[in-house]
This record gives C-alpha cells, structure tokens and sequence, in this order.
C-alpha cells in the first residue's frame, strides 16, 4: 500500500495552513496509490463489494446513495476497477482510494484531500461519474455518520473559470480553492495542461515539442478540458477549470457551458507584471506547463480583448490575500 500520508511544510498558520503544502509529497502519495491500485488484481466480485458497501452503511442516506449509484458501481465492477487488495477484501479503487481522503477530511485537511485526488484522476482517469462517486466512498469511511451524511446531501455543482497568462499562478489558485468548494472531496480541477499532455498519451509533466502547440492542438486540448467539465458538472460535481483563456472565444465558451448546464458561473482572471510571471516560469520543477520565457513574452504582446463579467485581481501578492478574495466572490455567485 501506499506510503503514510504527507504532512505539510512550513505552515502559515491561521485560516490557511496548506498555503505552504509540500504539493511534492502529495503528488507522490497520488502516484503510490495509482501504482497500487495498477498492480492489485482484478476481482470478479461487484457483487460481493456492493453488499460490502451496504454492510458499512450506516444511515438511510448512505444506503439510498448505493441503491440510486449502483448502475455505475456496475459498470466499474466490469470495467475492472474492482481489486483484490492485501486483506483479500474486494474493493473498488475508488473505495481504496477514499481511505486517506477520509482521514484527511476527518482531520480538518479539505485542501489536502482534494490535491491528491485530482492528482490521482489526472494520472488514472474514473470518468465524470468516478469523481461523482467519492462522496459515498467518503461517507461510508466517516467516522461520524452525521458528518458522512452531509457529504452525501445536494450541493449546486458550479463552474469556477481561472484564467490568466502563464504565471500568474492560476495552478495554485485552483488548488488550494479546490478543497473549499462543491461536496467533498470538493472540485474536479480540470487542466488544459493536463489535457494537452493526455491527448498526446503522455503523462503530465511530459515536455511537449512545439508542434503541440498549434491553433488546431489548442482547440482541440479545450474541446476535451469543456467535454470534461460538462460531464462532470451533469454529475453534480463543482467545476474548476484551469488555462490561459487568452481568447475571448474560449471564455464565451466556459460561461455558455454553465448556462446550459443551468449552474453559477464565476471567472477569475489573474494579472500579473511580465516580470513576476517571468520569474514564476523560471521557478518551476516538473510541471504540466510547458511554458517558456518566449512563451510569456508572447503573451504580453497579445490582447486579450473584453474581459467583461470576469473579476481581475493581482496575482503579484500573497496567496493569503488571493484566496480568501477569490472564495468570497465564488460564493456572492452562488447567491
């Protein structure tokens, strides 16, 4: 099994202690599960992890939860997400998975839990209806069922665009606002970096030659980040999603998705001098981003044309202002 779970480095204290997270320990916490999860052998057993499930339940809610979601555990039980894990139990990975998000969520670390599982269904994709099932996989390992039955009740998903030249720290934003929003363990964080990588069937931090990088691979790598988020949120699931946004034709794009789906739009867009995004990109080890100094010299010589209804905040502060400035926007757009 996995290594025991990351802790974090140099907290701030306050209402945000995971501003300082070691996202490298994380990540790598993801990895191990993926590659346990890999090389555990397939169960022939949905049956018998379904009545495993209705044993844990503990609550009317929890158990309405398996009945109305039992066509999808079907489906992954023949799809071979069930495995036989070192207890000879048969679990679904998802179930496997959920153990250490349930006691990170236990423990008041929400931002924690949702890095880890976005970073798992980046390098092990579920589909839109895998993420939509953490929450009763969640509330069957809660140790207070009170608490596990609010994990299971309604929450309006909603769509959170965070958009920016490359930088401004639009990765880190969206990470650490994960974990605060939509049921737990909170947003699906969807990256048009991740995307770009996935198409080519390379994993995320694959460095990709230029040729990956031509209006036609553009457009193709937002096709699949919206076909991804439209699953998700008809999932219920809260939505981030994470790019540049340079042209105005992708952000009409984003809000005309949430319009259909019917759920709050919210759009973020982060400034921040050439410099600061310079020194940003130089900074960066064994990212998705494969942007370079040319890269961000470009983009300050493009225009972004109308940003009407997006929210432009600075992005050359701390993160400790950012975030609780962009949550409180996000929630005056649910209203």
């Amino acid at each position: 099994m996995a290594a025991a779970a990351p802790t974090r480095e140099g907290s701030s204290g306050g209402e945000y202690p995971s501003i300082s997270l070691d996202m490298a320990a994380l990540f790598a916490h993801a990895e191990a599960l993926a590659r346990d999860h890999a090389q555990a052998p397939v169960a022939a057993a949905g049956a018998a992890f379904r009545q495993h499930l209705l044993e844990l339940a503990r609550t009317s809610a929890q158990r309405s939860a398996i009945a109305l979601q039992g066509a999808d555990l079907e489906r992954r039980a023949r799809a071979g997400r069930i495995r036989t894990f070192a207890d000879g139990r048969p679990a679904d990975i998802l179930f496997d998975l959920a153990r250490p998000l349930a006691a990170w969520i236990g423990g008041g670390r929400h931002i924690e839990a949702n890095i880890v599982a976005n970073r798992y269904l980046d390098i092990s994709p579920q589909g839109a209806s895998g993420w939509a099932l953490l929450p009763l996989m969640l509330a069957l390992q809660a140790e207070d069922p009170q608490a596990a039955d609010r994990m299971l009740a309604y929450d309006m998903p909603q769509l959170i665009v965070i958009g920016g030249l490359s930088g401004t720290g639009k990765s880190s934003l969206a990470r650490l606002l994960g974990g605060h929003v939509g049921r737990r363990p909170g947003a699906r964080v969807l990256r048009s970096d991740v995307f770009r990588k996935r198409i080519a069937g390379l994993p995320p931090e694959t460095r990709l030659p230029i040729r990956h990088y031509t209006a036609r691979k553009n457009a193709d790598t937002y096709e699949a980040m919206f076909e991804s988020a439209d699953d998700h949120l008809a999932c219920g699931t809260t939505v981030i999603l994470d790019a540049v946004f340079l042209n105005r034709s992708e952000r009409e794009v984003a809000e005309a998705l949430a319009q259909q789906a019917r759920v709050p739009f919210t759009g973020i867009w982060l400034e921040a001098p050439e410099g600061d995004r310079l020194a940003r990109i130089a900074a960066r080890t064994s990212d998705a981003s494969d942007a370079t100094v040319a890269v961000v010299r470009e983009q300050s010589r493009s225009s972004v044309g109308d940003l009407f209804g997006w929210h432009r905040m600075r992005a050359n502060r701390p993160m400790e202002l950012i975030l609780p400035a962009v949550r409180a926007i996000v929630e005056r757009g649910r209203k």
